[in-house]
C-alpha cells in the first residue's frame, strides 16, 4: 500500500499529461486532414491597355501646292475577311476593283495573263514619295512586255494622294482604296508594301520595304524569264 501511495499520484499525474497530449493531437489531426487548401479563383480577366497613338479624325485644311503633306487619314473602316482571302506568297492574289484618280475602274482579274506590280503607299510616307518616279520609270520601260503597275493609296486624304500623284506625272493605274477591302485582303505590313503577281495570278513576292528601280527590273526579269 505504501508503494501504491508513494509512485500513485505521479502514475496519475503521468497518464493525464498523456491523455491530454492525445487528445490534442487527435485534436489537431482532425483539423488539418478536415480542411482543404484551395487557391484562390479568379474572378476577372486582367484587361490590356493600348499605346497606340490613334490617328487624328478631325478633317485636314486643304493642301496648297507648297504645303507638305496632311498627316495620316483617320483609320479606314475594315470589312472582315476570311483567313482565306489574305494574300500569301504562293497562293492566289485576291481580286478587287479600284477607283482610279482618272474616273476609271480597274480589276485585277482584267490582267489575267500579265505580270502585275501592286504598290500600296500613302502621300504621308516619305519612301513612297522616293520610290514612286522609280515606279514610273519602270512602268514605262515594261509596259510593252506584259508587265502591268497598279497604285493603291491607303489611308491617306484624297487631295494629298491626288497632288502627288500629279507631281510625279504617275500614269499606270493608280487610285484610292476607299473601303479598305484591299488593304484588308493584301494586309501590308509596312508604307510602302509591293506585290508581284505573276501570268498565273499567284502571289510571287511581297517586298515590305522602299523598292528602286534596279530592285524591280531584277525582279521583273525573274518574272519575264519564267
Amino acid at each position: 500500500m505504501a508503494s501504491v501511495s508513494t509512485f500513485g499520484p505521479g502514475l496519475r499525474r503521468h497518464s493525464l499529461a498523456s491523455l491530454a497530449v492525445a487528445v490534442l493531437m487527435a485534436f489537431a489531426s482532425v483539423a488539418c486532414t478536415g480542411v482543404q487548401i484551395q487557391e484562390p479563383a479568379l474572378t476577372s480577366t486582367p484587361e490590356i491597355s493600348s499605346t497606340a497613338t490613334p490617328l487624328p479624325t478631325s478633317t485636314p485644311e486643304a493642301s496648297g501646292p507648297d504645303s507638305p503633306p496632311s498627316v495620316p487619314a483617320p483609320a479606314i473602316t475594315m470589312i472582315p475577311m476570311t483567313t482565306s482571302e489574305i494574300a500569301r506568297v504562293g497562293q492566289p492574289a485576291p481580286d478587287f476593283e479600284l477607283e482610279l484618280f482618272d474616273g476609271g475602274k480597274v480589276r485585277l482579274s482584267d490582267f489575267e495573263g500579265k505580270v502585275v506590280v501592286l504598290n500600296f503607299w500613302a502621300s504621308w510616307c516619305p519612301p513612297c514619295r522616293k520610290e514612286m518616279p522609280d515606279f514610273e520609270r519602270t512602268w514605262q520601260a515594261y509596259q510593252d512586255r506584259g508587265v502591268v503597275f497598279i497604285g493603291v493609296a491607303v489611308q491617306d486624304y484624297e487631295p494629298d494622294s491626288r497632288a502627288f500623284v500629279k507631281e510625279t506625272g504617275v500614269t499606270y493605274p493608280i487610285g484610292m482604296d476607299w473601303t479598305g477591302r484591299i488593304f484588308n485582303s493584301y494586309r501590308p505590313t509596312a508604307m510602302p508594301t509591293t506585290f508581284l503577281i505573276d501570268r498565273e495570278g499567284l502571289v510571287s513576292r511581297r517586298i515590305a520595304s522602299y523598292t528602286n528601280e534596279g530592285m524591280l527590273k531584277i525582279f521583273l526579269k525573274g518574272q519575264l524569264d519564267q
